[in-house]
């Protein structure tokens, strides 16, 4: 074998470690928010989308798989983002709100945080898949979605708040 050929079969293993390694953080993204919509009893009726972050979205081209709004940032976490439709009673006055999500696999533990400057938050690998052993988990996504409506949501309405955090609105208010 050839030096060049050692060089290639080198980037090759390389490169295949770092796709295999892409695949498990997307199977665990998709795992949790999967494990979100299904703890808050989201209706299935309504979309949830995947949206990368930082990017301009064309609103007529803007349903991307998790696949395809996944980034890579600069201290290696795999971002996106989910947006859901919050709405009153009934169904008026919908709200589209995007929830930012960072994650990266550091040994058997993901490290999540919620929002670019969010706290990281271990889950051991042993943990993907398993709702209940994630409620502790989802219970602070769901206190975040809530504290941002009761807190947060006048500044984003008026476009007072700067910096976008672990939840922003993506929407038109009516």
């Amino acid at each position: 074998m050839s030096k060049f050929e050692e060089v290639c079969q080198a980037y090759q293993k390389s490169r295949r470690r770092f796709l295999d390694y892409e695949d498990t953080c997307r199977q665990f993204a998709r795992s949790l928010v999967d494990g979100i919509i299904n703890y808050f009893d989201w209706p299935h009726s309504q979309e949830i989308t995947y949206i990368p972050l930082g990017e301009k979205i064309n609103p007529n081209d803007r349903f991307y798989a998790l696949a395809g709004a996944m980034r890579m940032d600069d201290e290696s976490f795999w971002h996106f983002g989910v947006e859901l439709t919050a709405e009153e009673p009934g169904g008026s006055n919908p709200i589209p709100f995007l929830m930012s999500f960072f994650i990266k696999k550091i040994g058997p533990h993901f490290i999540v945080k919620l929002g670019p400057k969010g706290k990281e938050i271990r889950i051991h690998e042993a943990k993907q898949g398993k709702q209940d052993e994630l409620v502790p988990f989802y219970d602070v996504v769901f206190h975040q979605i809530v504290q941002f409506f009761a807190k947060d949501y006048q500044d984003a309405v008026t476009h007072q708040k700067m910096e976008p955090g672990f939840i922003i609105l993506t929407g038109e208010i009516e």
